[in-house]
């Protein structure tokens, strides 16, 4: 299986309340009109002044396929031409991010409410292989309380060739048991931070409510 992790901001002029409105109960409706869709996930941050927030980044959606050919199925029809015409209307086409990856459950357990993403570089000095090798031992090694599920998105080699490279190089997706702080994302980070040439660059307001469609 892949994912399709599309990173999106919402149109200039739009209210975080409308965006997320129109996301969830007309765009969502679109999308899962297509037989090729299968699970289509969208996370939409928590806005509090309390917590760190990323403003670059307004929504995560994610859609599974079993491979490659699959997503490239669904770009060649009707039903996703008219999810790009919608997109048009609520999302800055502009600041989208695609990244294809693989995900890798290090946590088994049931999907809830609550999640903390972090958007993860690695340092230029680090060999990519090196990277996600001890990123993931690490997640499996992860035992922070309250984490139900836990799973780390590895964006597919090819996205590397040439001079081409994804956003981010790993996005570690944490489902809570609780309506976390901002303390509690402080201590993640800070034990992420501990992989061996690794810079945390994006931290996208972490806090995000789930909604699968």
């Amino acid at each position: 299986m892949i994912n399709a992790i599309t990173i999106i901001k919402k149109k200039q002029g739009l209210t975080y309340e409308k965006f997320q409105n129109y996301w969830k109960n007309e765009h969502a409706e679109i999308v899962t009109r297509s037989p090729l869709v299968g699970t289509y996930v969208q996370s939409h941050p928590i806005y509090n002044d309390k917590l760190t927030f990323e403003d670059t980044i307004d929504g995560i959606a994610e859609i599974w396929f079993d491979d490659t050919n699959a997503m490239r199925s669904l770009a060649a029809t009707k039903e996703y031409k008219d999810i790009q015409d919608d997109e048009k209307v609520f999302i800055d086409g502009s600041a989208v991010r695609l990244i294809i990856a693989e995900d890798i459950i290090t946590v088994e357990g049931n999907v809830s409410d609550y999640k903390l993403i972090i958007f993860m570089n690695k340092s230029s000095n680090v060999e990519l292989t090196d990277f996600r090798k001890e990123l993931v031992d690490m997640a499996y090694q992860y035992s922070k309380k309250n984490v139900n599920r836990m799973k780390v998105s590895l964006p597919k080699i090819a996205g590397y060739k040439g001079d081409k490279s994804p956003a981010w190089d790993a996005i570690l997706t944490f489902w809570l048991d609780f309506k976390i702080d901002q303390q509690y994302i402080d201590d993640t980070v800070n034990y992420f931070s501990s992989v061996s040439g690794k810079t945390v660059e994006k931290f996208c307001n972490s806090v995000v409510v789930q909604h699968a469609n």
